[in-house]
């Protein structure tokens, strides 16, 4: 069973550069390095420039699981906060129905 994320972020206009070259090296290192990554990209809300989410999928949970323990994803996802609008994101988890 393959496991969708979509982990939404609300980016101050002030921050967004430093955002996306945060970002961008967690999709790069996560397409690189992590085993059991289908896809991790990041994507812009159309409607709100500010709006960010990285849409991901997982061969499985423990694919995941283990992502969110490698030094990357550890390292930059607590540095994301600081670029934050104050805006609530979100995060949501799907399985592949069809």
């Amino acid at each position: 069973m393959s496991i969708r994320v979509v982990a939404g972020n609300y980016v101050r206009e002030d921050a967004v550069e430093e955002y996306l070259a945060a970002v961008k090296e967690l999709v790069e290192k996560t397409n690189e390095l992590d085993k059991g990554c289908v896809s991790y990209q990041l994507a812009r809300d159309l409607s709100d420039p500010l709006h960010f989410a990285v849409i991901e999928e997982w061969e499985d949970q423990a694919s995941l699981d283990a992502h969110m323990k490698a030094e990357h994803f550890t390292r930059i996802i607590p540095e994301l906060g600081k670029f934050g609008s104050g805006k609530q994101g979100g995060i949501a988890l799907y399985e592949r129905v069809y």
